[in-house]
């Protein structure tokens, strides 16, 4: 009987050998989502880093371009701190636009003021919250001094 129990356990072992094999195997493979997922973030990570390093590149083009990569990112985030009036990302967002530190708090309210104009009643893309953001921020030029 003691061989029995003991072969027993012998086949248990090797069978949760195996599964922990195959389990490993089928989680190794990256899926599409996530390596999309890993390229936008890293892409944008690498256009953000690049607006904060030394020698990068200051012309309104680049500037605007980090900017949309970063929204485009961070979209979702971006509209949950204009609708509280302040966060990190929106924070970022103001720092990309150049808007000064010390007028980023009336940045803040004029975006949380316009919530309804800069995100409509449709899904906004991250081009249209930044065309509508150029626009409001033009009318408010204040906001750059």
């Amino acid at each position: 009987m003691g061989t029995k129990i003991n072969a027993f356990w012998r086949v248990v072992a090797v069978l949760g050998i195996i599964s922990m094999v195959y389990a490993c195997a089928t989680t190794t493979d990256t899926t599409e989502s996530s390596s999309k997922t890993f390229h936008n973030t890293t892409d944008a990570s690498s256009k953000f880093t690049s607006s904060t390093s030394p020698g990068g590149g200051s012309s309104d083009l680049a500037k605007k371009e980090q900017a949309l990569a970063f929204s485009k990112v961070n979209l979702e985030r971006i509209k949950t701190d204009i609708a509280l009036g302040g966060g990190e990302h929106l924070t970022s967002l103001a720092t990309l636009l150049d808007i000064p530190a010390r007028n980023q708090q009336e940045f803040f309210t004029l975006t949380k003021t316009n919530f309804s104009t800069l995100f409509g009643p449709e899904n906004t893309t991250a081009e249209e919250l930044l065309a509508r953001l150029d626009t409001e921020l033009n009318a408010n030029p204040y906001l750059f001094k």
